[in-house]
């Protein structure tokens, strides 16, 4: 391998610390949004680094490239974790909006070829901005960045070490989103279910009655109804799953140092 020059140790000894930051901004959620450049992504990760470089014990400058290499990639891996156990609340959000589309019927034109590149059914796109919502209002993204300088402490830079207890939080976050999506896909499924059962003792007592007809507009304004009705439960749901996201980000972290 072939070695780094002395004089440019002290610079090179902050790219993994840059390289953590940047995969939290490329993964978090709001921080990674596609709206954002992803250079400006990456220049906002290298001003972080020399903002926080000053506050933490400075780490030994790799010996080579190949060093160099390896640990900006283990840090990036690290930082993308940190994103990736938030960006969880939303992918239980979406997977909750899916289910309620699907039962309401408006996810017929997204079947169809009528959503395209836009981000899905209309459904989708409610459930993400009371999520987005709920998250800023209870300062995740605040809480988020805290996370990434707490990194510093518990796994200093250079530091990585996977151990059981990391595998452990990972299917615990993972669990708790599939938990979030049942809580906010709930009231919908449930209505829907009650809605299910009335149409169909009404077409046993009415048999001419076109149900097909009848059915999908009742059921999606019956939802749309719902989903009005239940928005403070949603931003309940997304603080409760960002409070046990923090939890057991804790023990993640616990079990890389």
């Amino acid at each position: 391998m072939e070695p780094l020059a002395p004089q440019s140790s002290a610079v090179l000894a902050l790219l993994p610390l840059a390289a953590r930051v940047a995969g939290l901004l490329l993964v978090a959620p709001i921080f990674g949004s596609a709206v954002i450049p992803i250079r400006l992504r990456l220049l906002t990760a290298l001003v972080l680094a020399v903002a926080v470089a000053g506050q933490i014990a400075p780490s030994p400058a790799p010996a080579s490239i190949g060093e160099l290499a390896v640990t900006c990639g283990l840090e990036l891996a690290l930082g993308a974790a940190i994103g990736w156990a938030a960006a969880l609340i939303f992918a239980g959000v979406e997977l909750a909006a899916a289910h309620v589309a699907t039962q309401m019927g408006v996810s017929l034109g997204e079947a169809l070829g009528g959503a395209g590149d836009e981000g899905g059914s209309p459904v989708a796109a409610a459930y993400r901005i009371i999520a987005i919502a709920a998250f800023l209002l209870i300062g995740g993204h605040r809480e988020l960045l805290g996370a990434l300088l707490d990194t510093l402490r518990i796994v200093p830079v250079g530091g990585l070490a996977v151990k059981a207890g990391a595998v452990a939080a990972a299917a615990a976050l993972l669990k708790a989103s599939f938990v979030l999506a049942l809580k906010v896909a709930a009231p919908v499924l449930i209505a829907m279910l009650l809605a299910t059962v009335a149409m169909g003792l009404l077409y046993r007592a009415l048999p001419s009655c076109h149900i097909l007809s009848t059915g999908l507009p009742v059921r999606a304004m019956l939802g749309l109804l719902v989903m009005a009705l239940s928005v403070a439960g949603v931003a309940w749901a997304v603080q409760a799953a960002w409070t046990l996201t923090g939890k057991t980000l804790s023990d993640f972290l616990g079990g890389l140092g």
